[in-house]
């Protein structure tokens, strides 16, 4: 059993992380301005040299706007490594997917690998920023916030196109 399996069936004592739902345009948007202000407290924890939580407001960006990538396709996540595991398979390795899914598998083709890559190391930096003593640089803060514009713009472009405006 997979990880997405694990998190679409829940197990003995362990609910349900990854939900079927309806698409929601307007949940994605909701997600999106928490990523937007995230990468808003990212930049200004930057610019102040608090590189960790600049780290930390990254990583978070770039995770509310998986959440909104999920929602444009119907699927409502409930922990962090459910909704990587599920924005990896629906949009990055392009396996196969029900019809639904297919139009906005099409329009996610320019995410490409990076992506979940991206998404990933910022994961990992958070976790050393917040429970790491060593020190954090600007160099690292500064590629997660970078990272994190792309990809929170990109979902964003997604959003537009479901709403029929991109």
């Amino acid at each position: 059993m997979t990880l997405l399996d694990r998190c679409f069936e829940g197990a003995p004592n362990v609910p349900k992380r990854l939900l079927k739902v309806p698409a929601s345009v307007e949940k994605a948007e909701e997600h999106l301005e928490k990523a937007n202000r995230n990468l808003f407290a990212a930049k200004l924890m930057n610019d102040n040299k608090f590189f960790d939580w600049a780290i930390t407001c990254g990583y978070y960006a770039m995770y509310h706007a998986t959440m909104a990538s999920l929602w444009l396709i119907g699927l409502e996540a409930r922990s962090h490594e459910c909704a990587i595991s599920a924005f990896e398979m629906f949009y990055v390795k392009e396996q196969k997917v029900d019809k639904e899914y297919l139009d906005y598998v099409k329009r996610a083709k320019t995410l490409g690998k990076k992506y979940s890559d991206s998404l990933e190391y910022a994961k990992t930096e958070r976790i050393k920023a917040s429970y790491g003593l060593g020190e954090i640089t600007s160099q690292e803060a500064s590629k997660v916030l970078s990272d994190a514009r792309e990809f929170v713009a990109t979902i964003d472009q997604l959003a537009l196109g479901a709403k029929g405006l991109g």
